[in-house]
């Protein structure tokens, strides 16, 4: 089921071969059903979180090229339906998370180099960087229950030059910057929290690996290859102690034992693999694949893949309602080529910047 609209006119409408060892066997995994695709304005889509309070999804949206048009889309868990944007123009965000106890969506401003904290009882947005630096920060994720966020820079080491991957620890009652970590890998994107064990893993996507940092001494404590090339983003279960990393390069989700980094299993799922979330409630994974515009769906109990979704032209990144399971997808449409001229305008394309529903039952 398709349905292309722009956001503002929404709400007026009713509603390969490694090592295995023996996986969980909790749960049965069930096929998905699309049921909606809806165009979201500005486009531009990046990332999306689902809030549990109130049932919405928040979408960064960053608009066409050049336009300086940045919102954040807020989009009706029930309805579908688009309520007030948050005008984040002043920096664009790409990355975002959500401390749902406070509720407040960080967001990370990936050209400008700074995090935004909006308050999304007030609106109040804080602006959090470090004066004279524009690093590239990517990823933030949230610990509630220590009101800390945490965002990764992607550093590089090229042409002789270096530039240090690290992770910010943000303050979430003051905003402030409390530590900033070296981290010893080549190109930081995504990063996952261990909050038992108070260590971050993290993917090194040139190095081709994953990173654990241990967040007392902010040190580099293991690295752990994953057999995969360009891995991007992950996510762990502390319940199972795994780890699941999608990579791009590689077009697969490699599965690993948190606690030893040995693979325990690798999925192909399709080109451009960028974005992984995984549900305990029905024991599936999720990855979007950037390049093959899908969704790939894999049992986590014996990593069949149960099923690829269409999920239009370059899926971006998921959010689940842990409360129904419905998975939610974001997709970016196809820009005007790198190095055009201003002004030129963006191809037609009436299947991207999409958000994608889909139900598990």
């Amino acid at each position: 089921m398709r349905t292309y609209l722009a956001a503002a006119l929404i709400a007026a409408l009713p509603i390969a071969a490694c090592a295995t060892s023996a996986a969980p066997t909790a749960h049965t995994a069930v096929t998905p059903e699309v049921v909606s695709q809806t165009r979201i304005a500005p486009g531009g889509l990046y990332e999306i979180v689902h809030n549990p309070a109130d049932g919405a999804v928040y979408i960064a949206a960053i608009g066409p090229r050049g336009a300086n048009g940045a919102r954040i889309a807020r989009i009706d868990g029930a309805s579908f339906a688009a309520g007030a944007e948050i005008d984040v123009s002043a920096n664009p965000l790409f990355g975002l998370g959500l401390n749902s106890r406070t509720q407040t969506l960080f967001g990370t401003d990936t050209r400008g180099g700074v995090v935004s904290a909006i308050d999304l009882r007030t609106g109040a947005i804080t602006s959090i960087g470090r004066e004279g630096e524009t690093p590239h920060l990517r990823e933030i994720i949230i610990d509630e229950a220590a009101n800390k966020a945490y965002a990764s820079i992607v550093g590089f080491e090229r042409n002789g030059e270096r530039s240090p991957s690290q992770i910010w620890v943000i303050n979430g009652a003051d905003h402030s910057i409390e530590r900033v970590i070296d981290v010893e890998t080549n190109g930081l994107t995504g990063i996952a929290l261990d909050a038992a064990n108070n260590r971050i893993f993290g993917t090194g996507m040139s190095s081709n690996e994953v990173v654990v940092v241990d967040l007392a001494s902010g040190a580099a404590v293991a690295r752990w290859p994953t057999q995969s090339e360009g891995p991007t983003n992950l996510v762990f279960d502390a319940a199972s102690q795994r780890i699941f990393v999608a990579s791009q390069g590689s077009g697969d989700l490699t599965v690993l034992d948190a606690r030893t980094g040995a693979v325990i299993q690798k999925v192909a799922t399709g080109a451009g693999a960028l974005s992984v979330a995984y549900n305990a409630a029905v024991n599936q994974v999720y990855v979007a694949n950037r390049q093959a515009g899908t969704l790939t769906v894999v049992n986590a109990a014996d990593y069949s893949v149960v099923a690829q979704v269409d999920a239009g032209t370059l899926p971006q990144s998921i959010a689940i309602d842990r409360r129904t399971n419905v998975v939610y997808v974001t997709n970016k449409a196809r820009g005007a080529p790198r190095g055009s001229p201003p002004g030129t305008p963006a191809p037609e394309d009436p299947e991207g910047d999409t958000l994608t529903v889909i139900r598990v039952s």
